[in-house]
């Protein structure tokens, strides 16, 4: 690891957005160089590093004690993330369109198997200083471990001071509070950490939306819905970090406005579900593409899905996640809708815990 250079200390004026060019050449110099910079944020003070320099990394893990878990990359946006491990999902766009620049760090896959946080940092110098450095930063926040993480910048560690060579003084940190972390697949969502953005907020504006689709809507699918989502309510209970998606369904040849077939609603009513206020929909481009994930009843059902709507293919799947269909009741017997039924929560079961179990292990 090259020496470091000679220490440079800039401050920003008012809310850092009518900044010196000559900080922000300096602290481009000694990124390229492979050194470390201490900048403001929104929420709290950070170590900027540059993620494809080696000697920024080995001063960050020494700062840092050692400690080489994953830090936060701060970026421009999606777009500016080359090692996403797949597109960008309506929930997780959901998340960065209401929040970002600003407060909420996102947990993905990335291509290699592990996983990166990503941020837009909410402060006019640092976002700055990400565009023209052309790659995402690596930004963990300026304290050292087992310390709270700086809010003003008299308040920075001397330690932590001395490993930087360029230090920008932006003064008190707008929010001081830690951004909110929440890891995100599609279909799923958990806050690993709450911040400024409360939990509330992430269910109410950013939920993840799971479709249920078969043919009428007034059956299977409905009752797959009502399923489906007790069982994420109970799993819930057991992981209060867990923000339990949206449900919806519809038919792939569904009129609109029609209510569960009468042995639907008395199948579920057995099983203590209410299903009497389910109104039929039909699924449409629209409806497929804002959903995260979409399980289908039927190899046919897909089939249909990907013919109306071929963006959604990857997101599609079997609701079984054995790969079977689930036989349409329509037309037979309450015994038939029982059995159906009970079919069905055993599927619900299994899906749910492959989601919550398998996805939100890492």
């Amino acid at each position: 690891m090259p020496p470091m250079s000679a220490s440079l200390t800039f401050t920003l004026s008012g809310d850092g957005s009518d900044f010196d060019e000559s900080a922000l050449s300096a602290a481009l110099e000694a990124l390229d160089r492979g050194e470390l910079v201490l900048v403001p944020t929104e929420t709290v003070y950070g170590v900027a590093a540059r993620s494809d320099r080696p000697a920024a990394r080995e001063r960050l893990e020494l700062l840092k004690d050692g400690r080489q878990a994953p830090y936060s990359h701060a970026v421009t946006g999606l777009d500016n993330v080359p090692s996403l491990a797949q597109a960008p999902w309506p929930s997780l766009q959901r998340i960065v369109e209401r929040w970002w620049p600003g407060p909420v760090t996102v947990v993905v896959d990335d291509a290699d198997g592990g996983t990166v946080g990503l941020r837009v940092p909410g402060h006019e110098f640092t976002r700055e200083l990400v565009r023209r450095a052309g790659v995402p930063l690596l930004l963990p926040s300026a304290n050292r471990p087992g310390e709270d993480a700086p809010r003003d910048f008299s308040s920075i560690h001397p330690e932590v001071r001395a490993a930087c060579s360029v230090q920008i003084d932006g003064g008190t940190a707008a929010l001081g509070e830690a951004s909110t972390v929440v890891r995100s697949w599609p279909g799923l969502l958990r806050v690993l950490r709450e911040g400024v953005i409360r939990s509330d907020d992430l269910r109410q504006r950013a939920a993840p939306v799971i479709l249920v689709v078969c043919s009428g809507n007034t059956c299977r699918s409905p009752m797959a819905e009502r399923l489906l989502a007790a069982e994420f309510a109970a799993a819930a209970e057991s992981d209060p970090a867990l923000i339990v998606p949206r449900i919806v369904s519809a038919g792939t040849f569904a009129g609109p406005g029609h209510g569960a077939s009468a042995h639907a609603v008395d199948a579920l009513e057995a099983r203590g579900l209410v299903l009497d206020d389910h109104r039929s929909q039909p699924v449409d481009d629209a409806l497929a593409t804002s959903a995260d994930l979409i399980l289908t009843m039927t190899r046919s059902h897909a089939e249909a899905l990907m013919t109306l709507s071929p963006s959604v293919a990857s997101r599609v799947e079997p609701f079984d996640p054995m790969g079977r269909d689930v036989e349409d009741p329509f037309g037979g017997s309450r015994a038939i809708y029982d059995r159906c039924a009970a079919a069905i929560a055993g599927m619900a079961e299994r899906r749910v815990a492959a989601l919550v179990e398998a996805r939100g292990t890492r």
